[in-house]
């Protein structure tokens, strides 16, 4: 695609409601190829670094969460380069969900004649490698229906790239063996607690294979009892980042199709969305706590795009395939319960044995 843009665009800018043209002159962002190229080959090395250690623990057979996993495996992957070659498989597909779904907006951003910069990708020192990607948009969004393309085009672009790496994994994915299968089948919170929550896609994933008839292990046994491949978990952190993204709130692409959809609700909606994270955080993940908040500081704020003319019929049938793919997606508990009422009752009691002891002495 080219990326030429004009010395400037003129934007005119009328809202119906308000009776008013607005002239607006903006000049096209500053292209930092050098940024967005550092950036991407140092998202590239975090997560080929994070993918090898995922896979040499998938091939030796060792869960996620165990007392000897090195979370942060950077000198482990440097004391040889030959073993970032393993990372690969996790860091293609994980990257390629991001960029997908970041190339979505960007795509749909030049269809609408809307300025914005290439992707930013973040490398960060975090389980995935990386803490996602963004674009930024530089000028005004002249309708709802161009708002509302730009603001689905993104999740849609990277669910379409994450289901088929999800069933990839999954069929490349093993039973659990050993103290990791006793785990994954118990009861005890304490056992189970930093296990895998995986979205409803993983599990009609597993259902429809068990159905089929497949031999693969994810047709034998629920995906909570697997040895997940790292393309695998590159799906599950790419469903779980379409799911943040389609929350329906705030400056968020689920915000931006509110707002396409009925700008009124877009309020209302984000304070509803604050509420329902506020008790996902309770009870799930206390993770959404920090959502909450975002919805709290973005939800009142909007882009100033004219209110009419409304939506048409096909756009309001993607939106609620975008509530589809919410559901689909959303993980209430990501990794096991870790709500804010457990963190909280896990102190009491840590609190409660610690005074024992001391009365003891």
């Amino acid at each position: 695609m080219s990326d030429i843009q004009p010395l400037s665009q003129e934007y005119h800018v009328f809202d119906p409601e308000r009776r008013e043209i607005t002239v607006l002159v903006v000049h096209p962002p500053k292209r930092r190829y050098w940024l967005h190229a550092l950036l991407f080959l140092a998202t590239i090395f975090t997560t080929l670094c994070i993918g090898a250690h995922m896979q040499d623990t998938f091939n030796r057979n060792l869960g996620l969460f165990t007392d000897d996993l090195d979370y942060w495996p950077w000198q482990w992957a440097l004391q040889d380069w030959h073993r970032l070659k393993m990372g690969l498989p996790f860091s293609l597909s994980l990257l390629g969900i991001l960029t997908a779904h970041e190339l979505g907006h960007y795509v749909y951003c030049v269809r609408h004649r809307v300025l914005a910069t290439l992707p930013f990708f973040i490398p960060a020192p975090t389980l995935i490698g990386t803490l996602g990607a963004f674009i930024r948009i530089k000028s005004p969004i002249k309708s709802r229906a161009d708002l509302f393309d730009i603001g689905i085009a993104g999740p849609i672009a990277g669910f379409v790239v994450a289901v088929p790496v999800m069933l990839y994994g999954l069929l490349a994915s093993k039973l659990l063996t050993g103290d990791a299968a006793v785990a994954a089948a118990s009861s005890d919170p304490a056992k189970a607690s930093m296990l895998l929550g995986f979205p409803l896609i993983f599990k009609l994933a597993h259902w429809i294979m068990a159905a089929m008839g497949s031999h693969a292990a994810v047709a034998q046994a629920p995906v909570s009892a697997l040895y997940l491949h790292p393309m695998a978990m590159a799906a599950w952190a790419g469903m779980l980042a379409t799911s943040l993204n389609l929350l329906p709130g705030g400056q968020l692409d689920g915000g931006h199709i509110i707002f396409a959809v009925n700008p009124r609700l877009h309020r209302p909606v984000s304070m509803l969305s604050i509420l329902v994270l506020l008790l996902l955080s309770w009870y799930f993940w206390a993770g959404w706590l920090l959502w909450a908040m975002v919805l709290r500081f973005t939800g009142s704020r909007h882009p100033d795009v004219p209110l009419l003319p409304p939506l048409d019929a096909k756009r309001r049938v993607l939106a609620v395939f975008a509530l589809l793919m919410l559901a689909l997606t959303l993980i209430p508990a990501p990794f096991g319960e870790q709500g804010l009422r457990k963190i909280l009752s896990d102190y009491r009691a840590q609190r409660q044995q610690q005074q024992q002891q001391e009365n003891r002495h």
